[in-house]
Formats: C-alpha cells, sequence, structure tokens
C-alpha cells in the first residue's frame, strides 16, 4: 500500500479509507461529513474527499484484506 509514500495523494487515501471504516458509507452518512468537511475546509476539500471516498470505496475489499 504505502511503499514508502508520504505525499497527498497518500494522505487522502488514508483520510478516505478511515472515514470509511468509522461507518460513513451510506448516502446520508456521506452527504453530513461532506458538510462538515466543507464548513472546515471549503467545497473543494469536501469534493475532493468524496472523489477519493467512492475510489477507495470500490477498491475495499483489497486494502481490508490487507489489515493487521
Amino acid at each position: 500500500m504505502n511503499q514508502g509514500r508520504t505525499d497527498e495523494a497518500y494522505r487522502r487515501e488514508c483520510e478516505a479509507r478511515s472515514w470509511i471504516k468509522q461507518g460513513y458509507f451510506t448516502a446520508i452518512r456521506v452527504e453530513e461529513l461532506m458538510q462538515r468537511i466543507e464548513r472546515h475546509r471549503g467545497r473543494e476539500a469536501a469534493e475532493v474527499l468524496r472523489v477519493e471516498m467512492r475510489r477507495q470505496w470500490v477498491m475495499r475489499e483489497e486494502w481490508l484484506e490487507a489489515a493487521p
């Protein structure tokens, strides 16, 4: 997964996975989260997170299997 990466893309992946693991995967919960993120970090940041969460959701079996 990480393979020594410390870049912004990796940070976004980790954040998206963290929110998904915390139960933010239904439409209602994701919308609540996006509103919260938008208030704190702006609309663009919320949209970037939404896109990354969708990407990570598709890949979830891969990273869940790799988790200790």
